[in-house]
């Protein structure tokens, strides 16, 4: 005899203990023992897998499916070393525990699906269990939460002709993890098959990457085409996946992925929005990321890749000063946008990240002092629109400005005489500026846009010079008649004298004297 079934459907009310000790009797029977391939035990009340099994070293093929087997005997499957297919699916193991496959050079295919393992040891299934014909894997519908990325060891038994299969599907898994060590060098020799991780709960693709240690250029590798098709295949259908700016990489290269089946029914479970929507039906500015960390009271932080920003939304925000601590890029060709128009800033002075700004809106904020123009003159896009500015340093003119988009208007500016190189500086920049800049002071240039007027108008008043000559007209009218009446006085004054002279009266006593001689 070389193949034996058990089949306890019809009897279920068989002692399990009984039919354990008959089992036994039977399997360590002379005719049995030595010659036995195939043996399949199922829908029987065992609990635990008869000593006698773990003797019939001629197995080919155990079948101990839809039991009630708890766990798996330390020292007993891998005595089984010519055993190709083992089937225990449907039991209620509750681990698989290191050593307990060890030297089935011959194991292709292993069912333990439909059991409740929560846990696999880190040696079960690694380079030193030896398990190096195994091709297919079934522990779907189990209780596993993290994995360890022992499917290497599988995958690279398979080959361009004959993948490996290895199923995780309706499982609980939502963390990766990398305790045994594993490195995915591009050394590494080439594993191809599908790892199906459908039904489990992971939330990131990227998840799968970080908790593997795996970078890009491994995954590349890992990735390699074999006749225009990825080696390996990763199937994550009917998870709960956020659709947000962390998988955005691999939305991106959405068609690449395509042919590897990675977003085959896959479906958005958040955020609300794009709820129920398909993975590749989704826009890719719809990947973002709300940001909290390091983001302002009253502000709203959004990390949007499809443009390569970082918002800082903070308008009407009540904010007096820009904060110190921004949420951070999450790369270096990431830029801010930041907007705290409609604010009370007074003041604008330097911060660190302008240098990897590449928007700042600060309009309507009542700012009066700018200070580090140096810095917002390399910003792409700034908007000053609506403030209290009314000057720019003499030394901004021989500032290098890089911005390609420069909002000054609706500020009170300063068109005085000692301002008038404003006018050839805008005039420099005036592709760049996206309204007319024009004049607050003085009066007479009040509505005129800066970049029209001459210098001669910046200094030169005509209501200004007119008072002037009409005043020295006054004051030269004033001085003649002046001077008319000065020599008028002069002449009275003389003819008085001589009038006075002439009618003085000669005394008695001159007058006798005068006789007298």
């Amino acid at each position: 005899m070389t193949s034996l079934t058990v089949d306890c459907q019809q009897h279920p009310d068989v002692d399990p203990r009984q039919l354990s000790e008959q089992l036994d009797s039977l399997l360590s029977s002379t005719p049995t023992y030595g010659h036995l391939a195939s043996l399949a035990i199922v829908n029987s009340p065992l609990t635990h897998i008869p000593r006698s099994v773990c003797r019939l070293t001629t197995l080919t093929n155990l079948n101990a499916s839809r039991n009630q087997i708890v766990e798996l005997p330390d020292n007993c499957i891998n005595n089984l070393t010519a055993l190709v297919n083992f089937f225990t699916d449907e039991n209620n193991i509750t681990r698989l525990q290191d050593g307990v496959f060890d030297g089935l050079g011959h194991l292709t295919i292993l069912r333990v699906d439909k059991n409740n393992i929560r846990s696999i040891g880190l040696r079960v299934f690694n380079g030193s269990a030896g398990l190096v014909r195994l091709k297919g894997v079934w522990i779907s519908q189990n209780r596993l939460t993290s994995l360890e990325p022992w499917f290497y060891y599988i995958a690279i038994n398979g080959n361009p002709s004959s993948g490996t299969a290895i199923s995780l599907y309706e499982n609980e898994i939502s963390t990766f993890t990398n305790v045994m060590g594993l490195k995915f060098p591009c050394s590494t020799k080439q594993m191809y098959g599908e790892l199906d991780l459908g039904r489990n709960q992971l939330r990131h693709i990227g998840d799968i990457l970080r908790g593997w240690n795996i970078n890009s250029t491994e995954l590349i590798c890992m990735m390699r085409l074999s006749q225009g098709t990825p080696s390996i295949k990763l199937r994550i259908h009917e998870n709960p996946v956020i659709c947000d700016c962390q998988d955005y990489t691999f939305y991106y290269l959405a068609d690449v992925f395509r042919k590897n089946n990675l977003f085959k029914d896959v479906r958005c479970a958040s955020p609300p929005n794009l709820y129920n929507g398909e993975v590749v039906s989704v826009q890719l500015d719809q990947f973002i990321c709300q940001l909290t960390d390091r983001c302002p009271v009253g502000c709203r932080c959004v990390h949007r890749p499809s443009n390569v920003t970082l918002h800082v939304d903070c308008p009407n925000a009540n904010i007096t000063a820009l904060p110190l601590e921004l949420p951070k890029l999450p790369n270096s060709f990431t830029k801010y946008k930041l907007d705290f128009s409609d604010n009370r800033l007074r003041r604008l002075e330097h911060h660190e990240v302008f240098v990897n700004t590449s928007i700042l809106d600060v309009s309507n904020c009542k700012i009066q002092f700018v200070s580090g123009w140096d810095e917002i003159a390399k910003i792409p896009s700034v908007n000053l629109f609506g403030n209290e500015i009314t000057s720019f340093p003499a030394s901004f003119g021989s500032v290098n400005i890089s911005s390609n988009r420069l909002n000054l208007a609706n500020n009170p500016w300063d068109c005085s005489c000692d301002n008038k190189w404003m006018s050839r500086w805008l005039s420099s920049i005036a592709d760049r500026l996206t309204q007319d800049v024009l004049c607050y002071s003085p009066t007479r240039l009040r509505g005129k846009n800066i970049i029209q007027i001459s210098d001669e108008e910046f200094c030169h008043d005509p209501a200004s010079e007119a008072a002037k000559r009409a005043w020295i007209i006054s004051l030269s009218t004033v001085s003649a008649v002046v001077v008319v009446l000065s020599f008028v006085g002069v002449v009275v004054h003389r003819l008085r004298v001589r009038l006075y002279c002439r009618s003085v009266p000669v005394s008695n006593s001159d007058t006798h004297a005068t006789v007298g001689l």
